[in-house]
């Protein structure tokens, strides 16, 4: 734990509070699980592990690959030692130089060449769950965890490094990346996908509280505008993708966000009883490709982090 006088990004120094780092591994120091594109008994399957350092720890950090065509596992194809690929669809690489990740997903092979659905959209996430065993820690650190924080706060920095628009028209047509935190129920099961909006080709994206069909659970995502501040500090400027090799900083106080989607889950009685930020703690993350039509696009990220602080 550390006592710090901190310049938030508001600009305003704020004394006599304490912090923690609520992510593992942010640096991708140990590489990750990749994990199948099945569940069994509603679980996960990790299929290996892509390493590239001489660390015996296991990885913190998933790849996870939802209906997105080969797998990148049991289809890996040769690579340099800081990449895995399946050679046509999915590629992930660690860059060492400044411990940042490049995620490629070229969804227009998945599709071979036909229009996208939404019954089958191809994802290519990095995944951290769980990120704790609420239960089990102690009352100084549940207060860390737990939405109630005084202020939690995501920071990282990302990049669009290259875009290839859609090869077919029609269908969907909707690349997205987005980081989600797992926003699970201290003492039930309740839970919503919390969502912000990193990139969308199709530009600016409202606030959303909507149920996603795929897990029956709501999703409340901030808007382009919570994200960046601004269109032009976003990754889709002047009416298009921002394609380069500059970075974007990213950095959004979410607690008020929080407190909006409880009142967004109050209002449509999604739990029905009225719920507070107290019944809820983050339990996990996952950040990448969401959405994809037929594109190729690939998303650099670094310095992911979500920092919770309280006063003392």
């Amino acid at each position: 734990m550390l006592l710090l006088a901190l310049t938030s990004h508001f600009g305003i120094e704020l004394k006599g509070y304490e912090q923690k780092q609520l992510l593992n591994d942010i640096g991708f120091d140990n590489g990750f699980t990749v994990m199948s594109q099945q569940t069994e008994n509603g679980a996960g399957v990790p299929l290996g592990n892509f390493t590239y350092s001489e660390s015996e720890v296991t990885p913190a950090w998933m790849i996870a690959q939802w209906n997105s065509g080969n797998c990148l596992w049991e289809n890996r194809a040769d690579s340099e030692k800081y990449t895995i690929t399946d050679g046509l669809t999915k590629t992930v690489t660690y860059n060492p130089e400044d411990k940042s990740v490049s995620m490629r997903l070229n969804a227009s092979n998945v599709y071979n060449g036909e229009a996208a659905t939404y019954e089958n959209w191809p994802h290519l996430l990095l995944e951290q769950s769980p990120i704790c065993d609420y239960q089990l820690l102690s009352d100084e650190d549940k207060a860390f965890y737990n939405c109630s924080a005084d202020r939690i706060v995501l920071n990282l920095d990302i990049r669009l490094s290259d875009f290839v628009d859609t090869t077919n028209k029609e269908g969907v047509n909707a690349t997205q990346f987005l980081a989600y935190f797992y926003l699970k129920g201290t003492e039930s099961h309740e839970f919503i996908w919390f969502g912000v909006n990193l990139f969308d080709d199709r530009g600016p994206v409202d606030t959303t509280w909507a149920l996603d069909k795929g897990s029956g659970q709501m999703i409340y995502c901030l808007s382009s505008k919570d994200t960046y501040g601004s269109d032009r500090k976003s990754l889709f400027r002047n009416g298009k993708p921002y394609v380069s090799d500059e970075w974007t900083h990213v950095e959004v106080d979410l607690t008020p966000h929080i407190e909006k989607a409880m009142k967004a889950a109050n209002k449509s009685d999604t739990f029905s009883r009225e719920v507070k930020k107290e019944d809820f703690y983050i339990g996990g993350t996952n950040i990448g490709f969401e959405i994809h039509g037929n594109y190729d696009c690939t998303v650099d990220i670094k310095d992911f982090k979500i920092i919770s602080y309280n006063k003392i």
